[in-house]
């Protein structure tokens, strides 16, 4: 069996869709979690949700992804600025957090190769966008 699915089978989450799960409730909970980590590393976490963004998905999953995705801006880098934003495109939302601080590319593109199938779980997909001397962006989209 390989990582990724050992990774994804091991852990337990109710994967039933649920209706309406307000996203700035959820990042706002994962925010407090995370900023004792943010402010050990001098960092801290913008959410620039919007509060009428409502997600019918799997709860579970989709906290445990993003709070991993949150989790390792964090961990990546230090004095930064970690922002937590989604937009509508082309018939997806997208769930970027950008991250304007130093970090080793490498390293964050196979730090994300293990949540690509959680991703998938909850009908979505990851992508990673870079700008010269701004930072990284992860982006997690997923049908609107």
């Amino acid at each position: 069996m390989n990582t990724q699915a050992s990774v994804f089978e091991e852990a337990s989450f109710d994967t039933r869709f649920k209706a309406g799960i307000p996203l700035h409730e959820l990042v706002r909970k994962l925010q407090h979690s995370l900023l004792p980590q943010a402010t050990l590393k001098n960092s801290f976490i913008v959410n620039d949700i919007d509060h009428s963004v409502m997600l019918d998905t799997s709860e579970d999953l989709l906290a445990y992804l993003l709070g991993n995705l949150l989790s390792n801006a964090v961990r990546r880098t230090s004095g930064s600025c970690i922002r937590i934003e989604s937009a509508q495109i082309a018939g997806q939302l997208q769930i970027r957090i950008r991250n304007n601080g130093a970090f080793a590319f490498s390293s964050y593109i196979n730090s994300l190769v293990h949540f690509v199938d959680i991703a998938r779980g909850v009908g979505g997909n990851i992508g990673l966008e870079t700008e010269e001397n701004n930072g990284v962006t992860v982006v997690f989209s997923m049908a609107a």
